[in-house]
């Protein structure tokens, strides 16, 4: 995993191959292959996000309801890429799994896949019953927009007036704003 990371940041997708990879970590092309099974299997694992905020959000939901849900996600999020990617200005390794995942083939149909199947899915299931799927769809869309920015201003772009608040202050901020977002009244045109 290591050695494909590496590989894949400093090249792009179609520069690396599985031999390369093998050949960095110090073994043969086909345990890559047993245990990875294809190049795009092995690079989707490799550029993955800090504690899979697919499982981060699961885990919120199982045990949040939809009234505290915007604190919870806030909190889980900040939690765990502080203690994943510290602080400090931007993370050279996260600007390039992001410029990575924007340069493998087919990245935006797979990320809005993955987006709709494992990210927003667990939010829109806690917000039908009060708002119906379209509306909780949308509110789920618009708060997962608000975590993105906040991970990509703090943690890639590394803006400093993000990065120099603490956890606990961006917590109080956003959590309030996500919860609005996410289960407050609409607001009329």
């Amino acid at each position: 995993m290591t050695a494909a990371r590496s590989l894949f940041l400093a090249g792009d997708f179609h520069s690396v191959s599985l031999r390369a990879i093998a050949r960095e970590a110090g073994v043969d092309t086909s345990l890559v292959s047993y245990y990875f099974g294809s190049k795009q299997s092995l690079y989707n694992e490799a550029m993955s996000l800090p504690n899979g905020p697919h499982r981060i959000i699961a885990e919120v939901c199982s045990r949040t309801d939809a009234d505290h849900l915007g604190n919870a996600l806030v909190k889980a999020f900040i939690d765990a890429w502080d203690g994943h990617l510290g602080l400090g200005g931007p993370d050279p390794q996260m600007q390039g799994v992001v410029q990575a995942l924007l340069t493998q083939p087919d990245a935006f149909d797979t990320l809005r896949r993955f987006y709709t199947e494992q990210i927003l899915a667990p939010v829109v299931e806690l917000l039908v019953p009060s708002f119906g799927a379209d509306e909780a769809g949308i509110r789920a869309s618009l708060g997962l927009s608000q975590l993105l920015g906040i991970f990509t201003a703090r943690y890639v772009v590394g803006l400093q007036s993000l990065a120099d608040l603490s956890a606990a202050e961006l917590i109080a901020r956003e959590g309030p704003a996500l919860q609005r977002t996410l289960t407050g009244p609409l607001v009329s045109s």
